[in-house]
């Protein structure tokens, strides 16, 4: 079981986003974003890799490669960064649609514990009409 946010739109439908690790954000980066409807995150992302990268191509020019054992500690501190970026939206991106969704007006309404998605939401409106 995975427990859910329930959020409640005055003219909207139910939407719920699971709490916890978004395990779809790294491997459908930047795809992820465009999916969630979170626009500005996803051109701060691509801007943010587009600098990466033009960093790592002056250090290690067109086919250089980053190796651990002649790095220097520039380098290694650029590696660490680039990995937590491509790794933070799977630790935020839940949060980051909720906060996009109460933006939009949504309320959280319950948190409730259910197996997916549709199941949390079939929850939430039977709470609504009790």
């Amino acid at each position: 079981m995975k427990t859910y946010k329930v959020l409640n739109h005055p003219t909207k439908e139910l939407e719920a986003v699971k709490s916890g690790i978004a395990w779809l954000a790294i491997p459908f980066f930047p795809w992820w974003f465009l999916f969630r409807r979170l626009w500005m995150i996803f051109l701060s992302y691509i801007l943010i890799v587009l600098i990466l990268a033009s960093i790592d191509y002056e250090i290690y020019g067109e086919l250089g490669f980053f190796n651990f054992s002649t790095a220097n500690d520039l380098q290694i501190l650029i590696i660490i960064a680039e990995i937590v970026i491509l790794v933070l939206p799977a630790f935020k991106g839940n949060d980051w649609t909720i906060t996009d969704l109460q933006k939009k007006g949504y309320k959280i309404s319950y948190s409730v514990q259910a197996s997916s998605k549709k199941e949390a939401l079939q929850i939430a409106q039977n709470k609504k009409i009790d």
